[in-house]
């Protein structure tokens, strides 16, 4: 079936919408990032699909999004594969594309209403447990829009046009040898959106742990200036981290902001820490602009969490930590 370009233009629009004040691109050259603070307008979507420029989409609006990206960084098929199986055992439509790098986007789209970022990225989650991928990356990254995630983390949109022939950035068909299939459109126009309420059966019927949406964090897990920083943080600056450098940029910006730092001494500061960085799975060290743009987030929000519970975080927690004392008190208290 031919479409018509307003036509091609309407389904892309459908699939790949999130905010519509800003957006983010890469320079193909160097493939550097950026985001870009304006609205996201059909010449935007247009210069994407005919390679002016690519657009990446930031999924998450409020506490809602259309779409989940699981982010598969490795050439081997077989753990997409084994996603889109284990999804289909849940009932749940998804759709592989192959990244414009080395690896994979798995994509699941939901009602055109949005559904609750927590429970899509809950839901996921415990697919990627079911296979034994529990570190695989999730777009949108956190389950609402708050402090760092003011605009939340942007994803690169399929079919970006120079791309296109040679294969990348288009959907793939797991059921022939992952080519890519042969109408990309008549895929998109009929993509199985997901209901809400089929992720609350899958989230009741498994006995999953729902976040609590739109829950602020409390006074017991924000950064107390008179602490200092926090283990982690210290940690994270002496040894330098392997996985979301992003997200861990941001919150070193955080801590030291409260700790009395100017912001250009922060950054020169996160930009020696940048050295110590020793990314997986072949990934790059996060750059100087994504520093910047991190740290300047810091310093302009009111952001004042430490993100105990971020993957990002987690992995440097110390149990000398006061954060985790007071939470555990708290913890004890409620048993009581």
């Amino acid at each position: 079936m031919q479409r018509t370009s307003r036509e091609k233009l309407a389904i892309f629009k459908s699939c790949f919408s999130g905010l519509q004040n800003v957006y983010g691109t890469y320079d193909p050259g160097t493939n550097r990032c950026r985001q870009v603070k304006q609205p996201v307008t059909d010449e935007v979507f247009l210069n994407h699909l005919l390679g002016r420029q690519s657009y990446g989409v930031y999924l998450l609006v409020d506490n809602k999004t259309q779409a989940v990206t699981v982010d598969f960084d490795e050439q081997d098929s077989f753990p997409p594969l084994q996603f889109i199986r284990q999804a289909k055992h849940y009932g749940l439509g998804a759709y592989i594309e192959r990244s414009k790098s080395k690896g994979w986007h798995v994509w699941i789209f939901f009602e055109f209403s949005g559904v609750l970022a927590a429970k899509a990225r809950l839901v996921v989650k415990f697919i990627l447990d079911d296979i034994e991928k529990p570190g695989t990356e999730i777009f949108p990254k956190q389950d609402r829009l708050e402090g760092i995630a003011s605009y939340g983390n942007y994803i690169n949109a399929p079919l970006f046009g120079p791309l296109v022939s040679q294969d990348r950035t288009v959907f793939v068909s797991p059921d022939n040898s992952f080519k890519p299939y042969p109408n990309q459109w008549d895929l998109l126009a009929g993509v199985r959106r997901v209901k809400e309420s089929l992720l609350d059966e899958i989230i009741e019927i498994n006995q999953l742990n729902e976040p609590e949406s739109g829950k602020a964090e409390t006074a017991s897990t924000q950064c107390n200036p008179a602490l200092g920083l926090t283990p982690c943080a210290q940690k994270m600056l002496t040894e330098g981290v392997s996985e979301y450098q992003r997200v861990a940029c941001f919150r070193l910006a955080v801590q030291l902001k409260k700790a009395g730092l100017p912001e250009d001494i922060a950054q020169a500061g996160l930009v020696a820490w940048s050295a110590k960085n020793h990314p997986v799975n072949d990934k790059g060290i996060i750059t100087e602009d994504e520093i910047t743009e991190q740290v300047s987030s810091a310093f302009t929000s009111k952001y004042r969490g430490c993100g105990c519970e971020d993957p990002a975080i987690k992995p440097y927690c110390d149990s000398s930590c006061p954060l985790k004392s007071q939470n555990s008190n708290k913890a004890d208290i409620k048993g009581n």
